[in-house]
């Protein structure tokens, strides 16, 4: 069946931070409750919304000033981070060759990320995402969506996309990412092994229709008609 959209997490795949966003979790849950953040917990949490990550960290309820006011701190100290590392920085190997070549054959593509709108525009200034993507088609988390797993952030995407289900691709990072995609119908999803991912989790999936380790895996050719 065709293809005609590809839609693509952000954070882990696109652009692989998954240390510098496992760094500003460490440091801020080290400040709040004095106690280390295990990559299992992480893994386990990934992919969803800062505010959804925070009751499952405090193990309780918070009000939304509390959350309001965590949710910035963290997104400081994930700022703060990517700054020290901005000069090693890049988006995934193979990414922008591959984006070029979906254009070039008239694929639509559209980001679904957690990540709230205001860190997309932050990501601007460092990647120049409008080079490949239209703003309508950066689908981002406003408050207004459930986090993955639920399929609400991809059902969203295929919406404005205008595309069928069916006929799209998603590339994920994360195991809630990809029941995501499942859930809102995709049948073919591509687990991205990038640095820090929860490899051995997300390959052994059985919604996943294969796994790369870079996008200069992904051949343009099987990929139009697949």
């Amino acid at each position: 069946m065709k293809i005609n959209a590809a839609i693509f997490d952000f954070n882990g795949t696109l652009f692989w931070d998954t240390e510098i966003n496992y760094k500003a979790w460490f440091n801020c849950i080290k400040k709040w409750l004095n106690r280390d953040y295990t990559r299992e917990e992480y893994f386990v949490l990934n992919g969803r919304t800062t505010p959804e990550t925070l009751i499952q960290v405090f193990k309780k309820q918070l009000d939304n000033e509390t959350i309001a006011k965590l949710s910035i701190e963290k997104d400081i100290e994930y700022f703060k981070v990517l700054e020290e590392e901005k000069d090693t920085i890049a988006l995934a190997p193979g990414i922008e060759e591959l984006l070029t070549k979906l254009h070039a054959n008239g694929i639509k593509v559209a980001i679904a990320t957690s990540a709230p709108p205001q860190s997309m525009i932050e990501y601007e200034k460092y990647f120049k995402l409008s080079r490949f993507f239209k703003d309508e088609y950066i689908i981002s988390s406003d408050g207004s969506l459930a986090s993955k797993p639920d399929p609400a952030i991809y059902l969203k995407a295929i919406e404005t996309l205008n595309i069928d289900a069916p006929h799209c691709i998603v590339f994920e990072d994360t195991k809630s990412g990809i029941i995501s995609a499942t859930r809102a119908m995709i049948n073919k999803i591509v687990a991205v092994n990038s640095n820090g991912a929860d490899c051995n989790t997300i390959n052994n999936l059985k919604e996943t229709t294969f796994h790369i380790s870079n996008f200069n895996e992904v051949k343009i050719n099987k990929l139009l008609d697949w």
